[in-house]
């Protein structure tokens, strides 16, 4: 998998994600599952990990409920995808991070998650999701589910795709893409 691969792969993954979270709204449990083992068909479980698709609301909800709670619920959006860097991970071998947003960017954040993805059997797949740490004073991620990544160095490539406007997120975002070609792997 190369930097235009990676872009391309998690492009779609955000897309199932941002279908699977419509879904939690508007569907019925079965259309609500179909979107989750969507979703997840992009992840991968390596041993001693989990990777999943959360199903976000009770199950076997009343009709009537269910249309409450679309009527009540914010409307989903497409997260955005702020950069996508590849690094040479000891043990892994090439990997790609995503940096991605939350449902709105607020003054204080924009970044929210960050998946990893490698060749899995030939195919790409998430094998980690790290969440950002509130309480840091600067950008720091945190492991939410999978693999555990330890220190990357610099990237390897970089694809820049959307500036944060949030300072903290931006200064990171420029730190990252300073650190690395943009043609890359």
């Amino acid at each position: 998998m190369n930097i235009d691969e990676a872009v391309s792969f998690f492009q779609k993954f955000l897309t199932a994600v941002y279908e699977q979270d419509v879904a939690n709204v508007t569907a019925s449990d079965d259309q609500l599952e179909q979107r989750a083992a969507r979703t997840e068909s992009f992840m991968h479980s390596s041993p001693g990990t989990s990777m999943t698709s959360p199903f976000m609301r009770p199950r076997r909800l009343p009709a009537e409920k269910l249309a409450e709670i679309s009527q009540n619920a914010s409307t989903p959006v497409r997260r955005p995808l702020y950069l996508v860097a590849g690094y040479d991970v000891p043990g892994l071998g090439i990997c790609f991070a995503a940096d991605v947003g939350g449902g709105e960017e607020t003054n204080y954040i924009a970044y929210e998650r960050q998946y990893w993805a490698m060749e899995v059997d030939g195919e790409p797949k998430i094998f980690a999701l790290y969440g950002i740490d509130f309480y840091a004073e600067r950008l720091a991620w945190e492991n939410i589910a999978g693999a555990v990544i330890g220190h990357t160095g610099d990237p390897i490539a970089v694809r820049a795709l959307k500036e944060p406007r949030v300072p903290r997120d931006r200064d990171n975002y420029r730190r990252i893409v300073a650190s690395a070609s943009q043609e890359g792997t």
